[in-house]
């Protein structure tokens, strides 16, 4: 059984352009190294300090990064557009469980982040549901994204029944 974030990652490599990638949740770094292994530039995102910090020690020495402390909600502002764009949900490991992500600014980000990615693009959400609030704002996202019409794929075969839900371009 694959992992959310090995899933995620598999898919991305099936994008079509591998020009402009975002980590819309830069977290601890991983996606964001990920990313700049096979992206000519990627924008990595984070409200936390700490998050920006941890992912700049993991990718000393890229001169294709560019790092961004403030709310995932603004991506507009600062990318135009993306071919593949990365999500995970939640809190930051490591760190205060209470400072996390909410169903209805998530919807927002994603939202904002469907408008900038560009045809043949591929757009990764890392929900978990193991925490306080997590199946919630998997389910709002989901009906949010009926409601707006946009097709997406699910993936649920990973423990703990967290869902990775995929949307493309």
């Amino acid at each position: 059984m694959s992992t959310i974030v090995t899933k995620a990652h598999e898919l991305i490599l099936g994008s079509l352009n591998k020009d402009i990638a975002v980590d819309a949740t830069c977290g601890n770094g991983y996606d964001t190294l990920f990313l700049l292994e096979h992206f000519k530039i990627v924008y990595a995102f984070d409200i936390q300090e700490l998050a920006i910090k941890r992912t700049r020690a993991k990718t000393e020495g890229f001169e294709n990064l560019y790092l961004i402390n403030d709310d995932f909600k603004r991506i507009n502002q600062y990318v135009k557009e993306a071919d593949a764009i990365m999500f995970n949900l939640g809190y930051l490991p490591g760190s205060d469980r209470k400072v996390r992500t909410f169903a209805h600014n998530s919807f927002e980000a994603i939202l904002k982040a469907y408008e900038i990615l560009n045809s043949g693009g591929i757009m990764t959400t890392a929900c978990y549901t193991g925490h306080e609030g997590g199946l919630e704002e998997f389910k709002k996202i989901k009906e949010a994204l009926n409601s707006k019409g946009i097709t997406y794929n699910i993936y649920d075969e990973f423990q703990n029944r967290d869902f990775l839900i995929e949307i493309r371009k």
